[in-house]
């Protein structure tokens, strides 16, 4: 289960950092909203934030959004209960570079196993 969960942040991780060059190259008007290494940076965290998740056994990184914009994470998704909702917020926090947590965990009690 665990080399199940290192793959998984692997892959996130790898995800993560190429499309971070490319969407922080791509916008629709002349100035882009962020800087490459201001993006790069948000990726960066938000691939810590992930690993965060993927290392909790009390929670599933495939039940948990991250989005990092300028050092503010913004964590979706659904969980079982509200203990995991809390925790995910905590693990956040605790990762360094992170300012702020906008926790937007939706609890669905049938997600339970």
């Amino acid at each position: 289960m665990t080399f199940q969960k290192l793959i998984a942040a692997a892959a996130i991780g790898s995800t993560v950092a190429f499309s971070s060059i490319a969407m922080a190259a791509s916008t629709t008007t002349n100035e882009p909203k962020q800087s490459v290494g201001e993006y790069t940076s948000d990726a960066v965290l938000t691939t810590k934030v992930k690993a965060a998740i993927v290392a909790e056994k009390d929670l599933s990184a495939l039940d948990v959004a991250v989005e990092t914009t300028e050092g503010v994470v913004q964590l979706t998704g659904t969980v079982a209960t509200a203990a995991q909702a809390d925790l995910a917020a905590r693990v956040t926090r605790d990762v360094k570079g992170v300012k702020q947590v906008k926790n937007l965990i939706k609890v669905d009690a049938t997600k339970a196993k």
